[in-house]
């Protein structure tokens, strides 16, 4: 992508967030961390409807075996991070027409600065490092499902259980992009008292 930030792209999605820029740096920072909040709810979401679907009773009525303990809650919280930082770049490339804008990459970053304070591990520069020799975002999707079904150990428990989650991810671009549009149009009082709400979640 160019750096020149003077590439506009015309998509109409683009040229509607065009008249929600950050003001300055601060104010892009609040709108960051409240969608990198946002996005953290909605990805422990796709991750526990991935994990039910994935431990529900197969026909004979039998549930698969799988650990509860204290190493299983870490890697499903790593998990969630992963989710996490490849959302903030799915939204970022989900609808993109040409380059990115420099203000909206910058917006992006600071998502992703947001989410490590969040969610410190792993750090999101180790995630994308992770998929960066993936094209496009099919096979992100695809990469990241597989990895993470093994991960999780699920990859016994349904037939489709590695494909499953990169389908799940694919699904939710249009709540990904109205969350984005939300975090970058809405005021900030309205932003806090959502980030209120999500704390309580």
């Amino acid at each position: 992508m160019s750096d020149s930030g003077e590439s506009e792209p015309t998509n109409s999605f683009y040229l509607k967030l065009q008249n929600h820029k950050p003001q300055d740096e601060q104010d892009r920072w609040r709108r960051a961390l409240y969608f990198s909040t946002a996005i953290g709810i909605r990805c422990l979401d796709l991750l526990s409807d991935y994990m039910r679907y994935c431990l529900r009773p197969n026909r004979m009525g039998e549930t698969p075996d799988y650990p509860i303990n204290e190493q299983a809650a870490e890697v499903h919280h790593q998990a969630v991070k992963e989710l996490i930082g490849l959302s903030i770049w799915l939204t970022m490339v989900d609808q993109l027409d040409g380059d990115v804008p420099l203000w909206l990459r910058e917006f992006f970053i600071d998502c992703w600065s947001a989410a490590d304070k969040l969610y410190p591990a792993p750090s999101s520069q180790e995630i994308m490092t992770l998929y960066e020799n993936q094209l496009g975002v099919g096979k992100v999707c695809e990469a990241v499902a597989s990895r993470l079904c093994y991960k999780l150990e699920l990859e016994d428990t349904k037939g489709d259980a590695c494909i499953k989650l990169g389908e799940m991810l694919r699904d939710n671009g249009k709540a990904r992009a109205d969350l984005l549009f939300y975090a970058l149009s809405a005021k900030h009082d309205a932003l806090d008292k959502s980030i209120d709400q999500l704390k309580d979640y």
